[in-house]
């Protein structure tokens, strides 16, 4: 690796750790202004989240929805595209699963009905995304505008399987039948309560982390994504690889939903959009489209969340205003030109000290032959 390179992953680590100290910044700065008792607000809201073993248990819980789809935006952001499919897709595939849980029944050992259930998961990820995917690369459809209704399609077509196909009318609210027992993931490590899905998540980090920087598809996405002409010009595949890169999204996006009620759930009760998709996006944002800082980014998000819920409950403070403090650190990370006089004063500096090096050794080897032939002489 140069230094050049170096110096860009350096000041962008920096950039994310100041965005995030910013919003924290301000959050804390919210709660002082607006809470009665700030000093207990703000307390409750960077300890809080550590305050008992189930709690640091939720955090973990909470973030490996947000690996899943974060893990999903990645590759959308590899191929510089903007699918937001993923939103929906959780919420569907879940739903999906659970269906085809009650239909199965018992009759599967737990290995085997787990197995399935992901793989229900994952292809109802890949058709779904499938959709946006090939109307954007055969008609040129706005991917964006496609993949945001598909979202709203999927949430009532979610509604309406739930309401009209695994619906339990003994229970009092709207909720599907019970999930058979070998199709709940058990919970462990004791006290935290942590559900199982979290050993498919760490597979999942690492296949990917894997996919993208040991393996030629993935090398190939992120040409197509930073340089669409170079990739052109070297005769990659543009429309294939932009279209498998999105199923796979797909895919790892209907994993995270289905592993989400299969391990925090006993039924399916989703009435309206979890938002893990659009949680995602920001965890994508914050790894900086890097699948190994995804796991980071996710717990870093969980934190927050957990945080907010813990004042919302203790104390005087709407759970609403996190969303403000979530756009601020996005319009942050976002903007390429934040920090950006640093990182050209680090490079500039770097290029000046190698000229200077190499200037240095070219003179000592000047001095070094003047010497040698005045030894011959």
């Amino acid at each position: 690796m140069n230094k050049t390179r170096k110096i860009e992953m350096t000041v962008e680590l920096i950039r994310i750790l100041v965005a995030v100290g910013i919003a924290y910044l301000i959050a804390l700065v919210t709660l002082f202004l607006i809470s009665d008792d700030p000093i207990y607000i703000i307390e409750q809201f960077v300890l809080g989240p550590f305050s008992s073993v189930r709690r640091v248990g939720s955090i973990i819980n909470l973030a490996i929805p947000f690996t899943f789809t974060g893990l999903c935006f990645c590759f959308m952001y590899a191929v510089n595209k903007f699918n937001l499919s993923g939103e929906g897709i959780f919420m569907f595939s879940g739903c999906m699963a659970t269906l085809a849980a009650i239909n199965i029944g018992e009759g599967l050992p737990f290995p085997v009905m787990l197995l399935v259930l992901l793989v229900v998961g994952a292809v109802t990820g890949i058709v779904i995304t499938a959709i946006p995917a090939l109307l954007d690369a055969k008609f040129k459809a706005n991917i964006v505008v496609v993949s945001l209704m598909l979202n709203s399609i999927l949430v009532f077509l979610s509604i309406w399987v739930l309401k009209y196909l695994m619906r339990d009318p003994t229970i009092g609210s709207m909720g599907s039948y019970p999930l058979p027992d070998n199709a709940v993931l058990p919970n462990v490590f004791g006290k935290f309560r942590i559900q199982s899905g979290i050993f498919i998540a760490v597979i999942a980090v690492i296949a990917v982390a894997i996919l993208f920087y040991k393996m030629v598809f993935g090398y190939k996405m992120r040409v197509v994504g930073s340089n669409p002409h170079f990739a052109r010009a070297c005769g990659i595949n543009m429309v294939g690889t932009i279209v498998v890169a999105q199923l796979i999204g797909g895919a790892l996006a209907g994993l995270g939903g289905t592993c989400e009620i299969l391990g925090n759930y006993d039924r399916f009760k989703w009435t309206a959009s979890t938002q893990h998709g659009f949680d995602g996006l920001m965890v994508a944002v914050l790894a900086r489209r890097n699948p190994i800082l995804v796991p980071v980014a996710a717990l870093l998000l969980a934190y927050i969340r957990i945080g907010a819920d813990v004042v919302n409950s203790r104390g005087d403070i709407p759970i609403e205003f996190i969303t403000v403090i979530q756009g601020i650190v996005i319009l942050l990370v976002a903007a390429e030109e934040f920090m950006g006089r640093f990182k050209k004063k680090m490079i500039y500096k770097a290029a000046e000290e190698g000229l200077a090096a190499d200037k240095k050794e070219e003179v000592a080897e000047i001095m070094s032959e003047d010497d040698g032939k005045g030894k011959e002489q």
